[in-house]
């Protein structure tokens, strides 16, 4: 078999160019892969060169999963950059895999019987490694996935803060309601109007609603009862409507925020908890 498989190598690694292009033509034009209908040629036929280039190193390594998780990380990496999804780029190396043996049938490479049950065996270890090499790329692709979460979510996680900040939230909370009281009765004792200011009672209650999910709308009942209150006593002549509305839309607020961010939990512990490492891998 030995032999097999070097004429099979020899000749994968002398036109790794030509059947890049060939496996290019069909990703472009397959739909099965749309992603690479719009790929440049300059970034998609140098990746499967160096694929087919590399084919020699994995199929005559002593760990060839450990070769091919070397290897093959780089495809997944340059993929994932380039935007293919999973699917997609697992179907595109099925389809180098394929584009092996297309171009060694067609150079009538196995001819005798003899190199034809020999080719077999080739075969077998070639999907061995190919199979190898669609665990690494998952795997690394659910790295990548991760990573890119963290990131879109370190933001979310800042805003909600963490427990051991318990304190600071109190106090910036507090701080904030006396701010809203005291806009409450600038605007109605002084200025005698309701207009704008409570729009920025909206910060402590979107705040109060990350931060203590449900319990966070008893900062808008709070906030909707000292506008009411200061309205009765400084503003009795102008119709309560406005503010009753106003409170009203407080505690709606306060409520999908709260339910959102309980939704947000909830996923963030699923994600954290679900099975990412896989099991080690036969080799």
């Amino acid at each position: 078999m030995q032999a097999v498989a070097t004429k099979l190598i020899d000749v994968t690694e002398a036109n790794a160019e030509r059947i890049a292009r060939q496996w290019f033509a069909d990703v472009r034009k397959n739909p099965k892969t749309p992603s690479y209908h719009n790929l440049s040629e300059d970034r998609a036929i140098p990746q499967a060169v160096d694929f087919y280039t590399k084919f020699r190193g994995v199929f005559a390594a002593k760990n060839p999963f450990e070769e091919a998780r070397r290897v093959y990380t780089k495809y997944a990496d340059e993929s994932y950059r380039y935007g293919i999804p999973l699917h997609e780029a697992i179907y595109a190396l099925t389809l180098m895999r394929r584009h092996i043996w297309l171009y060694a049938e067609f150079q009538a490479l196995f001819i005798s019987a003899v190199e034809q049950q020999q080719a077999v065996e080739s075969l077998n270890r070639t999907i061995l490694l190919f199979d190898y090499a669609t665990y690494v790329i998952t795997d690394r692709y659910q790295e990548l996935m991760r990573g890119e979460v963290d990131k879109q979510l370190s933001a979310l996680r800042a805003l909600g803060m963490e427990d051991s900040f318990t304190g600071s939230k109190v106090g910036i909370m507090a701080c904030l309601l006396v701010a809203c009281g005291f806009l409450t009765y600038y605007y109605h004792a002084v200025m005698a109007s309701g207009v704008i200011f409570t729009h920025l009672f909206y910060i402590p209650i979107v705040l109060a609603g990350v931060w203590w999910r449900k319990r966070g709308i008893g900062v808008a009942a709070l906030l909707g009862l000292i506008l009411i209150v200061s309205h009765l006593i400084f503003m009795k002549e102008v119709p309560l409507t406005d503010d009753l509305i106003r409170a009203i839309m407080f505690i709606v607020v306060s409520s999908v925020v709260a339910l959102l961010a309980e939704g947000f939990s909830r996923i963030e512990v699923l994600y954290r908890t679900a099975p990412h490492a896989g099991a080690s891998v036969e080799t």
